[in-house]
C-alpha cells in the first residue's frame, strides 16, 4: 500500500504521523506456523536497492495455530519488532493490541462453533477476498492429506 492511512496501531507505536507505505508479506509453513512480515514507513519511504531499511519500522508476527481436540485450539503467537525495543510501554502496547485481536477472532469462532453444531445441515462457508491466504492453506493441507499424499490411507 503505497499511500495508506496510518492505523491507530502503528501510529501509536512508530510515532509516524500522516500517510504511510506498508508491506506485508506471509508464510506459510504447514502445517501450522504462519508468518507475517511487516513493513511501515511514512508515505513514499521505499527501501533502498541495498543495504538496511533504517527509514522503515518492521514487525514479525508469528502464529501457531494448533488443533488440540475436535473443540480446542490452541493459538500461540509473538510479536518482534525493530523500534523502541528498549520502551517498555511499546511492549505493552504491542502485547495488549494482538492480545485484542486474537480474543476478538476467539470470540467470533466461538460464536461460530455454535451455530455450526446447532445447525449442520444449514452450515455454508462463505469466504471473502481477505480470506485468500487462509483459504489457499487450507488447499495446500488438503492436498498434503488427499489421496496420494505421502502417509495417506490407502
Amino acid at each position: 500500500m503505497d499511500d495508506a492511512e496510518c492505523p491507530p496501531f502503528y501510529a501509536r507505536s512508530t510515532g509516524i504521523r500522516g500517510r504511510i507505505t506498508r508491506w506485508q508479506d506471509i508464510e506459510y509453513h504447514p502445517p501450522c506456523l504462519y508468518l507475517l512480515h511487516s513493513r511501515i514507513a511514512p508515505r513514499g519511504v521505499l527501501p533502498p536497492a541495498e543495504g538496511e531499511d533504517s527509514g522503515a519500522f518492521h514487525a514479525e508476527i508469528v502464529y501457531a495455530i494448533t488443533p488440540s481436540t475436535e473443540h480446542t485450539t490452541y493459538d500461540v503467537w509473538a510479536v518482534a519488532r525493530d523500534f523502541a525495543v528498549d520502551d517498555g510501554s511499546v511492549s505493552e502496547y504491542l502485547h495488549h493490541s494482538n492480545h485484542t485481536v486474537v480474543m476478538q477472532d476467539v470470540a467470533a469462532l466461538d460464536v461460530l462453533e455454535r451455530v455450526i453444531a446447532a445447525e449442520p445441515d444449514r452450515y455454508q462457508e462463505l469466504s471473502v477476498n481477505i480470506d485468500a491466504g487462509g483459504l489457499a492453506a487450507r488447499r495446500l493441507l488438503a492436498r498434503m492429506v488427499g489421496p496420494g499424499a505421502a502417509g495417506a490411507p490407502r
